[in-house]
């Protein structure tokens, strides 16, 4: 039964199909059946139709997608599945035809354009719905009062809060690094290049919760992926079981509280997201918490657990600030903060009690690495990385002495000499740099110590898939 609902993300969206009206796709049944036949199903496709068909669509917008059963399979039987997803681009193609690309698919209910119209009752835009039901036309474009009133009707039904959700907030990704939030987005991209994926991976499973920001929400999904928006309790403990648990994509339902694993707790208080992927023998489980909302953390951390290479690196963020002359910047400076000595201390220890075994090699087995992003600079210039022991040379080096206790960073000051994005993934996904690590027993020093100084977390878990196929669910 639909119930009422009225959250940040749905007025969001509400207010999008206002200015850009939804779009009612109709896929007869011999394009349902090529999609379900294609590499990304129906979760992102092309569609080319006449242009009066396209002509009223107002671009990134949402859309319904409805699919039609093989004639095949009696109607009994036949399954009849809805998406909704966004129509990201809309151009000519030909001289009589226009292209639409369809990105983010996802399933919600209900599955059939009756079923939809009844959410509407006996109110005026169910009368305004059927009549555009009624026409024969493959694409119809919604009124923005309809749109409005049929997002809220399908966020009342509970399972599509998650999809729904992803829908909107991937239109709003982080471009820049102008708060926190774009920080955490660069941090759970830049974990997921770490283990290797590509722009075409999708998570099989994802968790949102509910009032609570996270780049998790925005993350590439199967159009069967398992989204959830479970509301967390603040006096409930979730245990996240990272080794001792079954794929999270069988365990498709939060059925209680609390989950085990040796050594590792995480309250559900602090916890506002979680994703998992696969790629061949291996699966990456991406947590993200803090106890503060992202626009009042004083920072944000990620923590890279490679439990196949036995390693483990975290990457602290700092933001840096223009040193403006004549109104452009003409340097970068970093203040350290006042717990910065303490932090460096507190990881070198971390690193020399986890040192690699005999014969384990490390470049470098410091478990810190810094990396440096300029304030209101675009997320895909990347950064500046150094391990902290470099990082402790630019405190002495006179070229790199700024205004005010401040530390130059920039390529010049540098001269070049940091780690550039990619070969910091390589370093990582060879198992070449970190602090050992066979369990998943030292995360509670790390991500405990990460939140209690008011630090968003973002922690990976890269595994082998068979850990979690043999050990089964607590």
């Amino acid at each position: 039964m639909a119930k009422t609902i009225v959250s940040s993300w749905l007025t969001t969206l509400r207010l999008h199909v206002e200015s850009k009206p939804c779009v009612l796709l109709r896929l007869d049944e011999a394009d349902s059946t090529q999609l379900r036949e294609s590499r990304l199903g129906f979760n992102e496709f092309t569609l080319a139709r006449p242009h009066e068909l396209l002509s009223g669509i107002k671009t990134p917008t949402v859309c319904l997608i409805f699919e039609t059963a093989s004639s095949w399979v009696r109607e009994e039987d036949a399954y009849k599945h809805a998406y909704i997803g966004i129509v990201s681009s809309r151009s000519a193609v030909t001289t009589l035809d226009t292209r639409i690309k369809i990105k983010r698919a996802v399933r919600i209910e209900p599955g059939t354009e009756q079923a939809l119209l009844k959410l509407l009752g006996t109110s005026s835009h169910a009368d305004q719905l059927r009549k555009k039901l009624e026409l024969a036309a493959p694409v119809i474009v919604l009124s923005p009062k309809l749109s409005s009133a049929l997002i809220s009707c399908l966020a009342g039904i509970a399972g599509n809060e998650g999809p729904m959700r992803a829908v909107i907030e991937s239109l709003h990704a982080p471009q820049r690094y102008t708060n926190f939030s774009a920080v955490q987005e660069d941090a759970v991209q830049t974990a997921l290049k770490a283990f290797g994926l590509g722009a075409s991976d999708r998570a099989e499973h994802v968790e949102l919760f509910e009032g609570k920001a996270t780049a998790l929400a925005r993350v590439p999904l199967l159009e069967d992926a398992v989204i959830e928006n479970p509301r967390a309790s603040a006096n409930n403990d979730l245990f996240l079981t990272v080794q001792q648990r079954m794929p999270l994509i069988e365990d498709s339902a939060i059925e209680k509280d609390a989950r085990s694993v040796p050594g590792y707790t995480l309250t559900s208080s602090d916890l506002t997201g979680r994703a998992v992927f696969k790629k061949g023998q291996e699966r990456l489980e991406v947590f993200t918490a803090n106890r503060r909302d992202l626009e009042h953390v004083f920072g944000v951390d990620l923590i890279y657990l490679n439990l196949t290479k036995k390693n483990i690196v975290m990457v602290q963020y700092k933001m840096l600030e223009p040193n403006r002359r004549d109104g452009q910047p003409s340097d970068w400076l970093y203040r350290p903060e006042a717990s910065m000595t303490k932090e460096v201390a507190r990881m070198k220890m971390f690193a020399k009690q986890h040192a690699p075994g005999p014969l384990e090699y490390r470049l470098n087995p410091q478990v810190f690495y810094l990396k440096f992003v300029k304030r209101d600079g675009a997320l895909s210039s990347g950064g500046i990385v150094t391990p902290i022991d470099h990082y402790e040379q630019l405190l002495a080096d006179p070229v790199c002495k700024g205004p005010r206790n401040a530390i130059r960073i920039s390529y010049e000051s540098l001269g070049g000499r940091y780690l550039r994005q990619g070969a910091f993934l390589d370093l990582i996904q060879s198992g070449y740099i970190g602090a050992h690590a066979a369990t998943t027993d030292y995360l509670n020093t790390l991500v405990d110590a990460v939140l209690k100084g008011n630090r968003a977390v973002i922690m990976a878990v890269q595994s082998p898939s068979d850990i979690a196929n043999e050990t089964g669910s607590s």
